[in-house]
């Protein structure tokens, strides 16, 4: 049976040519040659940076820092893998020897109980931590020192053990959960070294179910997490490689939705091939999970969004001459997912935009109704605050709730009520709604409807002008007078200056200047921020208050880079009686940047009164959102 590597350790060699890789490697084994962990890995769900030392033996069931998560991280077993990876790397018997008496420890003293079931023997952990004991054994195997008959035989009465267990715990929970594709993952790894065909067949069935359950139409993960889709994306590509490796048939659909998955994650990430913050998630470089999709495929647009993904992580499961397929760029790198709610769009080599407007999804989503992020050469400057933690701490709820997110809300109001760290009630769906992703000009448009039950209806309209300008406007309506909050968070390390109307944001190459239209009052603050679970920092928050009176049009303007511009704000008119429309519905402006000016019109509603005929300055037309650069004709994105 052939599961991953050939040669490990001619592929290791290579990896261990990243210093930094290998030094990690070597670090997390080191320590566990003295029973101290801690968890770096590239996708580590829940990382640590903190070392946990044992002094009087090792306590599988260990919960430090009040967070179970470090107990379940730790019984994923990663630290057997880089003992593994550690002995290709140095040739030094030690990583095996101590890679046989953890494991040890481990199968003599931890056993599968109603206790450890929640803890070191939880179902999703026992799922997951079979590709570190295979991937192990085969790296031994490959570098001349394989490991000794009697610990084989533990072995396998250890993965007997969970096939048993993993065929058992099989809920409603995990048909829907990542918990069922990344346990069933590793059910079916386990069946294939035991031999056990019944158990593979399984396994298969119930990941082909779990998939067609979890893959949205429109290629994202229903649990509305970048992070957890990689996760789920990764298991199942393993399952077809390791299938396709040892000529088993797999269903078809589970290739599909695997391949719809993988299109979905590419088409999400940022420019430079890293995920935003969306859900619970962090931030962290998938192109190689896009590159391993491309293989598998033959997908031409997967390997375009692969570009720089073979690293380490590619090269510990294909060969060293694996070749990616030829590029093929898709026709229009932005995005609209209504299934999910979410908008991707590219506005130029450097420079993208992201929106959420849709289910919650799962635990893992958070209250983002109408969030954007703004990428800016090499910073995603404008962005989700992250999650920072699982536990019932108020941590958890300001990265989670709406306050810590780039959208609109009512003064001391959130978009639902979070019950704990992962319940949520009291939600109500927004509305996704038109939008244009073809031209120079990109629309969005989506309508939250959290604020229902208090009087409350919020539209954001999403306008970009090429890769210069976004205009945001929040069309806030209520049954009475309400206090107003548009919130912007900005990353880590960036400077803001006021000047005057404009606040200027700067991080390294990135920056973005910020405008407000409108009566209201602009403050900064500061804001919890987190780029990787257990890492908490601070950045800069940008809150601008607005008094509504039943209705009101809350506008924002981005200007992207450095470069100089000015600005003009209109009067939108009635071309034949002339008549200037409502402030609360209508918004009008001509902005200059080089040698181009731009002339826009933003429309609420119809408002038949005094014609039809729409003008902002020189830019005329019938529509309720049209724009006009320079001499060119003017072009209507809503009418």
């Amino acid at each position: 049976m052939y599961f991953y590597l050939k040669e490990p350790k001619r592929n290791i060699d290579h990896c261990q040519r990243n210093p930094l890789w290998r030094d990690s490697v070597l670090e997390r084994a080191d320590e566990s040659l003295s029973d101290t962990f801690r968890f770096t890995e590239k996708y580590e769900m829940e990382r640590c940076t903190v070392p946990v030392s044992f002094k009087d033996g090792i306590d599988w069931d260990y919960i430090p820092f009040n967070d179970n998560e470090w107990c379940f991280a730790f019984n994923r077993h990663t630290f057997l893998l880089n003992n593994a990876k550690a002995a290709a790397i140095t040739g030094d018997e030690k990583y095996r020897t101590n890679w046989i008496r953890l494991f040890e420890d481990f199968f003599h003293r931890s056993t599968l109980s109603e206790k450890t079931r929640n803890l070191s023997w939880r179902s999703l952990e026992s799922g997951i931590r079979i590709e570190n004991y295979i991937r192990s054994i085969e790296i031994f195997k490959g570098i001349g020192l394989p490991l000794d008959e009697a610990t084989l035989r533990d072995i396998d009465s250890f993965f007997d053990t969970h096939i048993e267990y993993l065929i058992e715990t099989h809920t409603a929970f995990h048909r829907l959960s990542n918990w069922g594709v990344l346990q069933d993952h590793g059910l079916f790894l386990a069946s294939l070294h035991r031999g056990r065909e019944d158990a593979a067949e399984i396994a298969l069935s119930r990941l082909d179910e779990e998939m067609k359950l979890q893959t949205l139409p429109d290629g994202m993960h229903w649990e509305q997490s970048t992070m957890y889709q990689a996760e789920v994306l990764h298991s199942v590509l393993d399952t077809l490689i390791v299938s396709e490796r040892n000529s088993i048939e797999v269903p078809g659909s589970l290739k599909e939705n695997a391949h719809r998955l993988a299109l979905g994650l590419a088409r999400s990430l940022r420019p430079d091939g890293s995920c935003y913050l969306f859900g619970d998630s962090d931030d962290i470089d998938m192109r190689d999970m896009v590159a391993s999709a491309a293989v598998l495929f033959r997908d031409g647009e997967l390997a375009y969004f692969a570009e720089g993904g073979r690293d380490e992580e590619f090269f510990l499961s294909h060969e060293l001459d694996e070749k990616i397929p030829d590029v093929k760029e898709p026709e229009n790198l932005s995005f609209v997912m209504k299934d999910s709610g979410n908008a991707f769009l590219r506005l130029s080599e450097k420079r993208a935009l992201r929106f959420h407007a849709g289910a919650i999804g799962s635990g893992h989503g958070h209250l983002d109704q109408l969030h954007f992020d703004v990428y800016e050469n090499g910073n995603t400057i404008i962005t989700d605050t992250g999650r920072y933690t699982y536990t019932d701490t108020k941590e958890r709820y300001e990265l989670k709730g709406g306050r810590g997110h780039n959208t609109t809300l009512p003064v001391n109001k959130d978009q639902a009520s979070m019950n704990d760290s992962w319940a949520v009630s009291a939600y109500r769906s927004p509305l996704f709604g038109d939008y244009s992703i073809d031209g120079k000009y990109k629309l969005l448009s989506a309508t939250d409807m959290s604020q229902r039950d208090n009087g409350v209806i919020i539209t954001r309209t999403i306008l970009t002008i090429e890769d210069k300008f976004i205009i945001i406007a929040d069309d806030a309506g209520s049954t009475g007078c309400e206090e107003m909050e548009t919130l912007i968070h900005l990353d880590t390390g960036t400077k803001l200056e006021n000047n005057g109307p404009v606040i200027s944001a700067e991080k390294e190459k990135s920056a973005v200047k910020i405008l407000f239209f409108g009566n209201g009052k602009t403050e900064t603050a500061s804001y919890p921020i987190s780029k990787r679970y257990n890492e908490l920092a601070s950045s800069p928050l940008v809150i601008r208050k607005s008094r509504i009176e039943r209705r009101g049009l809350i506008i924002t303007l981005i200007a992207l880079g450095r470069d100089a511009f000015s600005y003009e704000e209109l009067p939108v008119r009635k071309v034949l009686s002339g008549t200037e429309l409502p402030k609360e519905i209508s918004f009008g402006i001509k902005l200059s940047s080089g040698d181009n000016t731009y002339t826009a019109a933003l429309l609420s509603d119809e408002y038949p009164a005094g014609g039809f005929l729409l003008s902002s300055g020189e830019a005329e037309a019938y529509g309720r959102i049209f724009i006009k650069k320079n001499d060119e004709n003017v072009e209507v994105l809503r009418y």
